[in-house]
């Protein structure tokens, strides 16, 4: 593939068509449930790497595969009884799905009114010179660093914060799902091609990048549960959200610029 070839690929977003199905796929209204997550997930996927030239390389398909795979343990954990207080997770999981969707369904109306961390990677979907595991990373970051606390405070408004001692159900079921990423990152990283995951599991390399994997989706997700919890402490109105969003959507665009243009993920 020669250099001209490339640059067309590497267009923003992968078409207005695309763009205004991906939007369609993801739904007017925010999902009842989590299998509702789910499907709207898979149609997602299926269609965003069914009309790219990368497949399952493209940006929204790297990400939204490995989103699915973890809704859906998720999901299997809400009808196992795993957690202690469903009620809260169910509405997370529901709010935190609804950020995503959203910036879908805002990239087709107006891209410029899309979070940038999330315009960041639609508009690189197509590019082939960068890696799916680091479109997966790019869109974790972008879930994680900015929806994730934002999608917290909202829940709240909802269900009544229970604290975030030994105590809380909420606390204890919001740190359940790190164990979620924990199984379910090694397999997913090998998949999307990660250079640490190559070799044999057992090699120093590949146990090196599962546990700083794991360590930074253990402290990302600590420090949004605390701006959420500073959030709310603060009232939670639309001034003090907003001042939030604006400052996790600079930080995580910052961080999700270096993740998707490093030749060599740490993970």
């Amino acid at each position: 593939m020669d250099t001209e070839d490339i640059g067309k690929l590497a267009q923003p977003g992968g078409g207005p068509g695309s763009t205004q199905h991906l939007a369609r796929l993801a739904g007017t209204t925010m999902p009842e449930s989590i299998p509702d997550v789910i499907r709207r997930l898979a149609a997602i996927h299926e269609y965003a790497s069914g009309t790219s030239m990368l497949r399952d390389d493209d940006g929204i398909a790297a990400f939204t595969r490995l989103y699915h795979i973890i809704t859906t343990r998720i999901g299997n954990m809400v009808d196992g009884g795993e957690f202690r207080d469903p009620a809260f997770l169910i509405r997370l999981d529901l709010e935190f799905a609804e950020r995503y969707l959203r910036a879908l369904r805002t990239y087709a109306e107006d891209m410029h009114r899309t979070p940038g961390v999330w315009r960041l990677l639609f508009d690189n979907r197509s590019d082939p010179r960068i890696a799916p595991v680091n479109f997966a990373v790019a869109g974790v970051n972008a879930h994680i660093n900015f929806d994730l606390s934002c999608a917290l405070v909202a829940t709240w408004k909802h269900v009544t914060p229970d604290g975030d001692g030994p105590d809380s159900a909420q606390f204890y079921d919001y740190r359940l799902i790190n164990e979620v990423f924990e199984q379910e990152m090694d397999p997913l990283r090998e998949e999307l091609g990660s250079f640490l995951s190559r070799g044999p599991d057992d090699a120093i390399w590949d146990r090196t990048a599962n546990w700083v994997s794991d360590l930074v989706i253990r402290f990302t997700r600590d420090l949004a549960w605390d701006e959420a919890k500073r959030v709310w402490d603060r009232g939670a109105d639309d001034k003090v959200m907003q001042a939030s969003e604006e400052k996790l959507d600079t930080i995580a665009s910052f961080v999700g610029e270096r993740l998707l243009r490093a030749p060599i993920l740490p993970v």
